[in-house]
């Protein structure tokens, strides 16, 4: 009986330490996006850093390719509408940055944490968000306009 009671105590213990794990890495991403509020523009983009030679007036839908998640699959769709709505627009399923100087580093912060969010991850002139709608990221694209 006592074996089978110290499993129960182990069990019990594993998935305490398991939810507590899960509830501060929760608190963590939360706080990490509450810190991208003050730098959100009237569609929720943030400016983020983007590798030398990005094209501009041009959207990077970032997400896996040929993949059959729902991500992947919502990706897809954007890409299609914003083609359908005359808006230039690349998928990719890698991005790199890097800064030059420390004065980039919390450009390059916010980078990080918009990339950690849900995909898809969409960059539009400099400026990020992840899983926006088609509508968000049209009017995003027509801002620089």
């Amino acid at each position: 009986m006592d074996a089978v009671s110290f499993g129960q105590w182990t069990l019990i213990a594993a998935l305490s330490v398991g939810a507590v794990y899960g509830l501060w890495t929760s608190h963590e991403r939360t706080m990490a996006e509450r810190g991208l509020l003050p730098f959100q523009d009237s569609n929720g983009f943030v400016p983020v850093q983007t590798p030398p030679g990005t094209p501009p007036d041009n959207v990077i839908i970032l997400a896996a390719l040929n993949c059959p998640s729902a991500a992947a699959q919502r990706a897809d769709t954007m890409a299609k509408r914003l083609t359908e709505l005359g808006i230039p627009n690349t998928r990719a399923n890698h991005y790199s940055a890097s800064i030059t100087d420390r004065d980039q580093l919390p450009l390059l912060q916010r980078t990080s944490v918009v990339m950690s969010g849900e995909i898809p991850v969409v960059i539009v002139n400099g400026m990020a968000k992840a899983n926006p709608t088609v509508d968000e990221v049209a009017s995003e694209f027509r801002l620089g306009k």
